[in-house]
């Protein structure tokens, strides 16, 4: 399925622009998350190749009902400064427009610089990922195994 590259906007509202002015596209692809009282939300998550773990805030464990094992954390880089503490969970979600169900291992990350970031472990072995950002379109094909 093809899907239209999305222009982020800023804390302000206004769009984000790189270092040229030019607006900023990211491949951000409609999520839905199941809450512990069958509440469901609708998310964006970013589809980023430069992850090796799908990230996101530890506010949707909170409200999933994940619980978070302290023995389940380790030290990742790339979210923040430094090296940032994450706890080892599972993330289970829908793609929205596919009406495809998972679950996938992720990292929770209590920071304000992450939302969700789906990254490879997992969901690139679920899809064939095609990127053309030329023309405005990235696209999710489901590899059956």
């Amino acid at each position: 399925m093809k899907f239209k590259y999305t222009i982020p906007a800023s804390g302000d509202g206004m769009p984000l622009s790189d270092s040229r002015g030019k607006m900023v596209k990211r491949p951000l692809l409609q999520v839905v998350f199941k809450g512990k009282d069958e509440k469901e939300i609708n998310s964006f998550a970013v589809i980023d190749s430069g992850a090796d773990t799908t990230t996101l805030n530890i506010q949707y464990a909170k409200f999933l009902g994940i619980d978070l094992d302290k023995n389940k954390t380790r030290k990742i880089m790339g979210v923040g400064q430094g090296t940032i503490s994450v706890y080892q969970g599972i993330l289970p979600f829908k793609i929205k427009e596919m009406g495809i169900e998972m679950k996938i291992p992720a990292w929770f990350v209590d920071s304000q610089n992450v939302d969700i970031l789906l990254g490879q472990e997992v969901f690139f072995d679920k899809f064939k990922i095609k990127f053309e950002k030329d023309h405005n379109i990235f696209e999710l094909v489901e590899v059956k195994k």
